[in-house]
């Protein structure tokens, strides 16, 4: 079959460079794009965002970064295409997809379209909860999870008209919404690597801000393991991976890695796991693996992982294996709040990896969160109170985050959380959300508590800004400032355009 699989323009929240606008790649779309064409498969991809990531257009309360899928209507291969593949990146750019979809029916009546689940990203969301939209759109399925465990059933549902035999992990819109699709995954833990050649780099290298700490020019993503087993409430993956956490072998790890140094000249890659180190021994073997096989490589755990299964004493062959950036996520200084988001945490532990990690200069970042719908002052005290203890034990930045209604998250499905406006950007600065102005405030008194105690670290806090200002960050923060300048000059560009064509 000939497949064209698209990946979505980036919301940018207008006024916000905290909780939206950081362009995650498509790590799934190109290890799925990579398993199409081994099994023979035509593929090709269009990545609106990595497309033209310098273009912008204005919606109600938000910018779309990238291409707009027009560009590509007229190529040969659009009117080729037999399955149109969506791709389900981010719940922020879910109205986008919902376009998207419409504009390829008006033109292909004939094409199936199919929307696939990011099932490894805390930035996703549910299909199953939003499916009314797709259907609406014509969207002809929905694939939930994994495509790699049932792909004989897959394709052959997509490759015939009628009499077609539903897999379990597919929703059409004649099952109704009480249908409950099966997720399950591949016995096998070996992935293709993920089909880079056909995106276009050039469009991520080019910014001057990533994920992590955009360190080198040339970089890639990895998944070193799938899933998580921890059943957070604010959280879709509890949802997406049925609590299940599934590691690769280290070789196979390393030996991606290996491959995409030498296929794209790449020396650094950010660890995009949902939690990599769940197993501390595998961790072990890779930092190991790396170093025997002399990689010559550097990494950053970029989305966060569990502090607990990271030792301390294990943190010198971190450093020594080129790990650079560490990120974990403490959520509140509460351990009631813990508790009621079913998130166990030592804060103990995590001052020594803290100082383990400033030893052997790796950089590190905690994440909090505010606006848990059981967050008391009490307890926002408390993370106030544990932010500072970070802070003088080393913390190098931290990241705070409003808690947003994401689609199949048990917070969503609870509606503990209600957002004023259906069209509202579900950020992670959800401005639409009931009380924004005080969770917005709780946000501001900690990000004030960080810097004042920065300040009373000697240079720490100005050598930061030093590097932000040079353009060479070892944090995420320090890529903050040239990703305002980019975002509001191109931004200022594309209007200058608009308005000279009228």
């Amino acid at each position: 079959m000939r497949f064209t699989l698209i990946s979505p323009r980036l919301a940018v929240q207008k006024g916000d460079f905290l909780g939206s606008g950081v362009p995650y790649w498509p790590v799934e779309l190109a290890v799925a794009a990579a398993f199409l064409r081994e099994a023979h498969h035509s593929v090709t991809v269009i990545d609106l965002f990595g497309s033209n990531p310098t273009r912008f257009e204005e919606m109600e309360d938000h910018y779309l970064q990238g291409e707009r899928l027009d560009s590509f209507l007229g190529s040969s291969q659009f009117h080729a295409t037999e399955v149109f593949m969506l791709f389900a990146i981010s719940y922020m750019s879910h109205s986008e997809l919902i376009d998207i979809a419409k504009s390829i029916r008006k033109r292909r009546a004939d094409a199936k379209i199919v929307c696939l689940e990011n099932s490894q990203a805390v930035t996703a969301y549910s299909l199953k909860d939003v499916q009314e939209d797709f259907f609406d759109a014509e969207v002809d399925a929905l694939i939930c999870g994994e495509i790699y465990w049932n792909w004989d059933e897959l394709e052959d549902f997509l490759a015939k008209d009628v009499d077609r035999a539903i897999p379990c992990n597919v929703i059409v819109s004649s099952h109704g919404e009480s249908h409950v699709p099966e997720r399950k995954f591949a016995k096998s833990s070996s992935y293709p690597v993920p089909a880079w050649d056909l995106f276009n780099l050039q469009g991520y290298w080019s910014l001057p801000y990533s994920h992590g700490p955009k360190r080198a020019k040339r970089f890639l993503p990895i998944l070193t393991s799938r899933g998580c087993p921890y059943p957070c409430d604010f959280c879709v993956v509890p949802e997406t991976n049925n609590l299940r956490w599934r590691s690769r072998p280290a070789a196979d790890v390393v030996a991606e890695m290996i491959h995409l140094r030498d296929h794209f000249q790449v020396r650094h890659f950010q660890v995009e796991d949902l939690n990599p180190t769940v197993k501390g021994s595998r961790w072990l073997e890779i930092c190991e693996l790396l170093k025997q096989r002399q990689a010559d490589v550097t990494f950053a755990i970029v989305s966060g992982t569990k502090a607990e299964t990271v030792k301390v004493e294990h943190i010198p062959l971190y450093a020594s294996a080129g790990c650079q950036y560490m990120s974990f996520s403490p959520e509140s200084g509460s351990a009631k709040v813990l508790k009621r988001i079913g998130k166990p945490f030592d804060y103990d532990h995590a001052i020594e990896l803290i100082e383990a990690c400033r030893k052997n200069e790796i950089h590190t970042q905690a994440c909090l969160l505010v606006g848990h719908p059981t967050e008391t002052h009490e307890d926002h005290c408390l993370s106030l109170s544990y932010l500072r203890r970070m802070v003088r034990a080393g913390l190098d930045e931290v990241a705070i985050f409003v808690v947003s209604p994401l689609a199949g998250s048990k917070v969503y499905r609870e509606k503990t959380i209600t957002l004023r406006s259906d069209g509202a950007l579900p950020s992670f600065s959800p401005k639409g959300r009931d009380g924004w102005e005080v969770l917005e405030e709780r946000r501001n008194e900690l990000l004030r508590c960080y810097f004042l105690e920065k300040l009373k670290r000697g240079t720490d806090l100005w050598r930061q800004g030093l590097r932000a200002i040079l353009g060479r960050p070892r944090t995420k923060m320090e890529n903050l400032p040239l990703r305002v300048v980019f975002v509001l000059l191109h931004i200022l560009k594309c209007k200058a355009r608009s308005f000279s064509v009228a």
